[in-house]
């Protein structure tokens, strides 16, 4: 019950984040943020290169301001490709603290790979959840925001990111990840190779 209510006000908070910032000006909502990039659906090239350069950014911003840790959090349906390669780009610029919540379910092709980047990388932490979870976004080092519009695991999707996002609206986001991470399960290595695959 208390994840079904979770995941409604992630859908109700998505909804109105798509509908404000999808206004005739979205580049710039001080309400939201610095800058609000919109992906459509069949731009996953750019929505790619976007989380790629934000990860560089920071790891640079690092380099000259000596920050505490570099963390990225991310909920996603699966673990999938698309993920692994953000999860590997942010392993390889020096973030500390990675935490990744998917649910239930991978592809097969994607176990042994996931196994290996828990294998190479311990500061990267996997968790399921029971059920797949339907509101999909990353937060990057507590400052960022990248969120999908809800899809099924088959569908494509458009997405929204916010570069220095604002803290009211991170703080929404880092509250229902910390509400989610309540009911996910830690998984080892050797759990991913145990986990189910989508029926091909």
């Amino acid at each position: 019950m208390a994840l079904a209510i979770i995941s409604l006000t992630s859908l109700v908070a998505v909804f109105i984040l798509f509908k404000l910032v999808y206004r005739h000006n979205p580049n710039c909502n001080e309400r939201y943020g610095a800058e609000i990039v919109l992906f459509h659906s069949d731009e996953r090239y750019k929505k790619r290169i976007w989380r790629f350069n934000l990860i560089e950014y920071l790891k640079n911003q690092k380099s000259y301001d000596n920050n505490s840790e570099l963390e990225l959090r991310v909920i996603v349906g699966e673990f999938s490709e698309n993920t692994q390669e953000i999860v590997k780009h942010a392993a390889n610029h020096n973030f500390g603290s990675i935490m990744i919540i998917s649910g239930p379910n991978v592809f097969c092709e994607d176990k042994i790979e996931i196994y290996t980047l828990l294998d190479q990388n311990p500061n990267v932490k996997y968790f399921i959840l029971p059920i797949r979870p339907t509101k999909h976004f990353m937060i990057f080092n507590n400052s960022h925001l990248y969120v999908e519009k809800p899809h099924r695991h088959t569908e494509i999707r458009g997405s929204v990111g916010i570069k220095k996002c604002n803290q009211k609206l991170l703080n929404t986001y880092n509250t229902a990840f910390e509400n989610i991470l309540n009911y996910a399960q830690p998984l080892t290595k050797e759990d991913v190779l145990n986990l189910e695959c989508y029926n091909q």
